[in-house]
């Protein structure tokens, strides 16, 4: 009896990528004469036999697949998502995809009801959520177990919910990593302050929690978190932002560190920089264009990445394998590296600069 061999094992004895396998498979060309020789070798050495009639069937359907993530605009975190999955789009290009997009706003729980609302009225065939807050995503995956409509998690990883796959970084690691930072960065009898985001609701991100928490736990490690004191910043209003910022710093004059907990670094750097505060090191979250500059001037001392694209790309690949082959994750939380970059190797991460 031929072994039993699955697609991306193929593509990994062979040394090229899944496309490229799925292409030879199907028949339809645009691949190398050395790649297809590696994969018929494989097939051959393995003995894998493919079967043609499912493939067609499965080829001639139309997959609708509904994408809902906060607003993904180009060069911020949530389009370099929206980039691996159109990347991952174009790579099965002979795949039937119907992708829709149901952007909502991640400071406003209403917005991201709606959205959620919106995709259980269109009863997609498979979803991939970026989830901001818990208990609206628990509500919808309910709803979609129930139908039993497959979906995929990017970002985050939602308890009490049963994802085909989760793509993210460990949020709670992220958070003492950030914490060991200031830690270092910063002279010994520093204090340090945590800033979030102001949202619309009673309900806080879900990974900004994760992050809040490992970044307490380092510091009560310590026996240091009597000087850690928090406040929020409003992403909407510059403004208010400020005189929020420059009030809390007046008040807490020894904090010279600043932990974001989101992407918007960028947005309490330019407070510090045109207020001429030089002395608080911030740290935030996610390589957005925004926050390179804050890099490049030295506003913001470093930036953890999440490999965001990357996200997006296999959160597709995972749902067509589940889709057309039915084939299940072996390993359902996938956990991202966590990149740290700082001025000195942001050169290398030069496609981060043509987002």
């Amino acid at each position: 009896m031929a072994k039993q061999i699955k697609i991306k094992d193929i593509a990994a004895m062979a040394g090229v990528s899944v496309g490229t396998v799925d292409r030879v498979l199907h028949n339809r060309g645009n691949v190398s004469e050395r790649s297809l020789k590696a994969i018929e070798q494989v097939l051959a050495e393995t003995g894998y036999k493919y079967n043609i009639h499912t493939s067609a069937i499965s080829l001639k359907k139309e997959y609708n697949i509904a994408i809902t993530t906060p607003i993904a605009v180009k060069g911020e975190y949530w389009g370099a998502v929206r980039d691996g999955i159109m990347h991952a789009i174009n790579e099965y290009s002979d795949i039937k995809l119907n992708c829709t997009f149901f952007f909502y706003n991640q400071f406003d729980i209403y917005s991201c009801r709606s959205s959620f609302e919106s995709i259980l009225e269109q009863s997609p065939d498979a979803v991939i959520i970026g989830p901001t807050f818990k208990s609206e995503t628990q509500r919808l995956c309910k709803e979609l177990d129930d139908k039993h409509i497959p979906y995929v998690f990017v970002d985050a990883v939602i308890e009490g919910t049963s994802p085909v796959s989760t793509y993210s970084t460990d949020q709670y690691a992220c958070g003492q990593l950030l914490g060991r930072m200031l830690d270092t960065f910063t002279p010994e009898d520093s204090e340090f302050a945590i800033m979030s985001s102001q949202r619309i609701g009673n309900e806080r991100s879900s990974n900004s929690l994760a992050r809040k928490k490992g970044f307490q736990d380092y510091f009560r490690s310590k026996g240091m978190q009597n000087r850690i004191h928090e406040t929020s910043f409003s992403v909407l209003d510059p403004a208010e932002s400020e005189r929020k910022v420059l009030s809390f710093l007046n008040e807490n004059p020894k904090i010279k560190g600043m932990a974001i907990m989101n992407s918007r670094g960028y947005i309490l750097a330019d407070i510090l920089r045109k207020n001429g505060i030089k002395e608080i090191c911030l740290i935030s979250f996610d390589l957005t264009q925004n926050n390179i500059k804050g890099i490049k001037d030295g506003t913001i001392g470093a930036i953890l990445c999440q490999r965001p694209e990357l996200q997006g790309f296999h959160a597709l690949k995972s749902l067509i394998r589940q889709l057309l082959y039915n084939q299940k994750e072996e390993t359902v939380n996938h956990t991202m590296p966590i990149d740290i970059i700082v001025r000195e190797n942001l050169p290398y991460y030069r496609e981060f600069f043509e987002m």
